[in-house]
């Protein structure tokens, strides 16, 4: 599927030839960490997707990922404040990996967002860091964190990159339940 990343890549008009590269370099970063996950997806969008460069009163995030478009949009006046542009760039390609008409990852008609963007902060941030001091989401991330430990890694991994955040609420309640049971022994104990 890598090679068809790179033939999608290559017949995009939209994209500078240096951001072909990078587009790649990080898919493959991503791919060598996440070989299970189906690119089929990032490949049908890669072949069409835009860069776009948007004044703050567009879009007030320093990045995007537009699905109605399929673009990504940068904030050129966030940029400017020294963001890591291959982390922002990381950012949205899961987004676009994860893209589901007009959801991404656990968003499902904009009701998940601050988790949704938590959790793509810390995937981007494992993936290739941030060399920047500026955080993008960090309190999202937290709290993504939070409910991952919760849940399990295999479960918030698997309801992100198939668009199923009813696995989260699923795994919370029973943890819940659990949870309850543990606190109920504790409260009779005393």
């Amino acid at each position: 599927m890598i090679d068809q990343i790179k033939l999608s890549l290559d017949s995009n008009p939209n994209l500078s030839d240096e951001m072909r590269d990078m587009i790649y370099g990080l898919t493959v970063v991503f791919n060598k960490t996440f070989p299970e996950v189906r690119l089929k997806n990032l490949s049908e969008k890669l072949k069409t997707l835009k860069i776009n460069k948007v004044s703050r009163f567009a879009q007030s995030r320093v990045v995007n990922y537009v699905p109605a478009t399929n673009s990504i949009e940068f904030n050129l006046d966030e940029l400017v404040k020294g963001h890591d542009v291959k982390h922002l760039l990381m950012y949205s390609l899961l987004q676009v990996i994860t893209s589901n008409g007009n959801n991404t990852g656990f968003d499902e008609d904009h009701k998940y967002e601050a988790l949704n963007a938590g959790y793509t902060e810390i995937l981007a941030s494992n993936l290739v860091g941030n060399e920047s001091e500026n955080q993008y989401f960090a309190p999202e991330a937290v709290e993504a964190n939070i409910i991952g430990i919760m849940v399990g890694a295999d479960t918030m991994r698997d309801a992100y990159f198939y668009n199923k955040p009813s696995a989260i609420f699923n795994a919370l309640k029973e943890a819940g339940v659990e949870l309850w049971a543990i606190c109920l022994q504790r409260i009779l104990k005393k």
